[in-house]
Parts: structure tokens; C-alpha cells; sequence
């Protein structure tokens, strides 16, 4: 009997530890965000079809990832929205990039870098 209340205890702790995990955005997923759009405003800059493509698909899916966590999370409805606009600034962009107007992908680039310093504003830890 003891030795199952011990497991039992263990058990709680791990569960207690892994719900501590998963209520903040994991770090390298937020690192990989910000390189990611680093890379896509150069990308744009020089006009790299290809990379700018690349980099924004990879946007799209990591803020699809950013947005669940904020749904899971709950009460935090513009942080939802704001993954949102990310995810169709990033949509815009591959449209723009396909037509080759760059000139219109870095304006949506700029408002996808705006969109993440608005939600760091109210959300990110110190």
C-alpha cells in the first residue's frame, strides 16, 4: 500500500509539472518565431522567392502552434487574434512573394513584426 500511495504521489507531481509546461509558450518555439521572421524580412529584401516562401509557410504553421496554446489557455482573446492576423499577414505575404511583389511583402512583413511586438506588449514574462 505504501508503495502505491508513493506512486501515486509521483504521478501527481510529473502531471503537476508537465500542466506547469504547457500554460507558457515554450521559449525555442517563440526563439524560432523571431529568427524565422528575421530571415523572412531579408529574404523579402533581397527578393528571395524561394526563402521568403520557405519562411513564411514555417510562420504560418508556428503561429497555428502559438494560436492553440492561446485558445487552450484561455482569457486570452487578443493574444487568439492576434495569432490570427499573424497567420494571414503570413498568407498574404506568399501571395505577394508568388506575384513577386515585394514591395507588398515587406509591407505585410512589417505588420507581421508590429503584430508580435503588440501581443509581447500584454503576454510575454519579463
Amino acid at each position: 500500500m505504501r508503495k502505491l500511495i508513493t506512486a501515486f504521489g509521483v504521478l501527481l507531481v510529473l502531471a503537476g509539472l508537465v500542466h506547469a509546461a504547457d500554460t507558457e509558450l515554450d521559449m525555442d518555439l517563440m526563439q524560432t518565431i523571431e529568427d524565422t521572421n528575421k530571415s523572412l524580412a531579408s529574404n523579402i529584401a533581397t527578393e528571395n522567392g524561394p526563402g521568403s516562401t520557405a519562411d513564411a509557410k514555417e510562420l504560418q504553421a508556428l503561429f497555428g502552434k502559438v494560436e492553440g496554446h492561446f485558445v487552450a489557455k484561455g482569457d486570452a482573446p487578443d493574444a487568439v487574434e492576434l495569432s490570427r492576423k499573424s497567420m494571414d499577414l503570413a498568407g498574404a505575404i506568399l501571395k505577394s512573394v508568388a506575384d513577386k511583389d515585394f514591395g507588398t511583402a515587406s509591407g505585410a512583413a512589417t505588420d507581421l513584426s508590429r503584430a508580435c511586438r503588440t501581443c509581447h506588449t500584454f503576454y510575454k514574462k519579463s
